[in-house]
């Protein structure tokens, strides 16, 4: 069974685990002072066990529909399934129908704020209505060419100025993924980051300035500086901002998407072991609800303390290591004490899909053997204790 792709997300160590916040001093802040402290607990209320025997990946959430999009990676088929995980609708759209694609699929997910889905590629976004007809497809030519393997890993990267106005939706820009862009760039390119469709122009622009001063602090790799950095993020919709770091950065930058990504504020944090040697790098961010953010991070290995692994087991990989990932808790610009452990139960290389009301679905490690017939996932939620 193959390994499942690195996505944006999180597990925890048990069913309870205790956070401190630390106070941060005012301004941008950097964790300096000590100000209120607040615990919190993360909790685990329930589980789903999907009855499939080819592999799947669950991309989205519909909080009014109470349903999950998930994709076959085998077969290729989307998958909405009830809150029980019991798959409701299986559909099958690959090939060259006017209510088909050809393309290889990078992100698929509800369309939020309308009936029906959202299916996008590097070449185009496809829009289904809710017996999966397409009511539009929008061709572009994107300045980055993405291609997954294993079909799409995540929900579309989209947003809306108003909740009735046409989406905006990323091109260039996946949470997770490096975005290809690098070499000699045009003007336009090399000082903008993000590369998006806009619906009032009916074409691809670049968008949110290129500016060290404006992003999250992130190390610049000295040889390649040309290359951009692979960008962490989450947006919220609802209040129409965008929480930003990078892969190799200690900083959230949080911006406006309805005044042009402007910066809004940036909030710093540290982690325990950030050893660029050890290919340490941010791996998912999480807005759990508004001021509170998880940053889920590996801190990777040294050759010699992986060779040293690899001596009593052959299969050992430091990125399959659930205890090299942690997760670092900011509430109102304030740092947690201590971080999160990963857990040795869930899987750090699966889908970790934040819910509403706090909370997060987690897949459980696959153990090798028998090839399973069902995936078992578990949901925690983050709650204030006292």
């Amino acid at each position: 069974m193959n390994p499942y792709p690195l996505i944006n997300q999180l597990c925890t160590s048990a069913s309870v685990l205790s956070v401190i916040c630390i106070g941060f001093a005012c301004g941008t802040r950097d964790g300096s002072e000590v100000a209120g402290q607040k615990e919190f607990v993360l909790e685990k209320v329930d589980s789903i066990t999907v009855h499939r025997e080819t592999e799947l990946r669950i991309l989205d959430y519909h909080s009014d529909k109470q349903q999950f999009l998930a994709v076959d990676i085998v077969t290729e088929e989307f998958l909405v399934m009830d809150e029980s995980g019991e798959v409701v609708e299986e559909v099958y759209r690959r090939g060259e129908g006017p209510n088909e694609y050809n393309s290889g699929l990078l992100a698929v997910g509800f369309n939020q704020e309308n009936d029906g889905y959202l299916a996008q590629s590097s070449i185009e976004q496809i829009r289904f209505d809710e017996t999966w007809a397409v009511k539009e497809r929008i061709r572009f030519a994107s300045y980055s060419n993405i291609v997954f393997y294993s079909g799409p890993k995540m929900k579309v990267p989209y947003y809306r100025l108003s909740k009735d106005s046409e989406l905006y939706f990323f091109t260039n820009f996946f949470s997770g993924i490096p975005n290809g862009v690098g070499g000699e760039l045009d003007a336009d390119i090399a000082a903008n980051l993000i590369e998006q469709y806009n619906p009032d122009k009916e074409d691809l622009e670049w968008v949110m300035p290129y500016d060290l001063e404006l992003l999250p602090e992130l190390e610049v790799d000295e040889k390649q500086k040309e290359r951009r950095p692979t960008p962490i993020f989450a947006m919220n919709q609802e209040e129409g901002k965008l929480h930003l770091t990078f892969d190799r950065s200690r900083e959230v930058g949080i911006y406006d998407l309805n005044e042009d990504f402007a910066l809004i504020e940036k909030l710093s944090f540290s982690h325990d072991s950030f050893s660029p040697s050890q290919n340490a790098q941010n791996i998912a961010l999480f807005e759990f609800e508004t001021e509170t953010f998880g940053i889920l991070y590996y801190s990777g290995l040294s050759e010699a303390a992986t060779a040293t692994r690899k001596d009593t087991d052959p299969d050992y990989f430091p990125f399959m290591d659930a205890t090299l990932y942690s997760l670092i808790l900011l509430h109102k610009g304030n740092m947690q004490g201590e971080e999160i452990p990963f857990p040795q139960i869930c899987d750090p290389r699966a889908e970790m899909l934040p819910l509403p009301g706090k909370r997060l679905l987690l897949r459980e490690k696959y153990r090798g053997g028998v090839e399973p017939e069902h995936y078992k996932y578990f949901i925690y939620e983050l709650k204030s204790k006292g």
